[in-house]
């Protein structure tokens, strides 16, 4: 992505600005795109498994946001 600087700011001399980036080399371009599909390999598995037909359709949504949050500690 290239840089980019502001204008200045009213009532201050801040000038906000980016650097210019250098990009992903090939290998972490590969790498990000090899996530991507696991990824999405994964969430199919969870979203399509069988458990989900064993709980009522109205639940569903309820029950995928609590297996979403079960890594969070409980709250008392």
């Amino acid at each position: 992505m290239p840089g980019w600087e502001s204008d200045k700011q009213l009532h201050s001399n801040y000038i906000s600005s980016k650097p210019a980036s250098p990009g992903y080399t090939e290998d972490q371009a590969a790498e990000v795109t090899r996530f991507r599909a696991r990824l999405l390999e994964l969430s199919t598995t969870v979203s399509t498994h069988p458990f989900w037909e064993s709980v009522e359709a109205g639940d569903r949504v309820a029950a995928r946001m609590a297996l979403k949050h079960a890594h969070e500690p409980a709250e008392a």
